[in-house]
């Protein structure tokens, strides 16, 4: 029984590493892509380059926080917490910075 438990874990420490892999590279596609599409942006509007720019930021960093949060999962350790707690400052200070341009508009 706890050789059967210790295969169930490993398997689940294996499909969880895939799916950081995964959700890392979305949330990096994501920002570049945003950066791609904002650069044509940029010499005909400016804010909706800041809006192109911003949104992508924020959506790649949730998928990059979600990585974070699986790799917390299978590896506490207080770098990786440490990790998650800085992605998810730079997406709430995005988030406010965000919320403050669209009010100041």
């Amino acid at each position: 029984m706890r050789e059967m438990l210790g295969q169930i874990e490993e398997i689940f420490r294996v499909v969880v590493e895939y799916c950081i892999i995964l959700l890392e590279g979305i949330g990096a596609a994501v920002i570049i892509t945003a950066a791609f599409r904002g650069i044509p942006s940029l010499f005909r509007d400016k804010s909706r380059s800041r809006a192109l720019l911003t949104e992508g930021i924020m959506t790649g960093l949730s998928f990059l926080l979600a990585s974070e949060v699986l790799n917390t999962l299978i590896a506490p350790d207080w770098k990786e917490i440490g990790m998650t707690c800085a992605i998810l400052v730079m997406r709430a200070g995005v988030h406010f910075l965000v919320a403050w341009e669209k009010k100041s508009e």
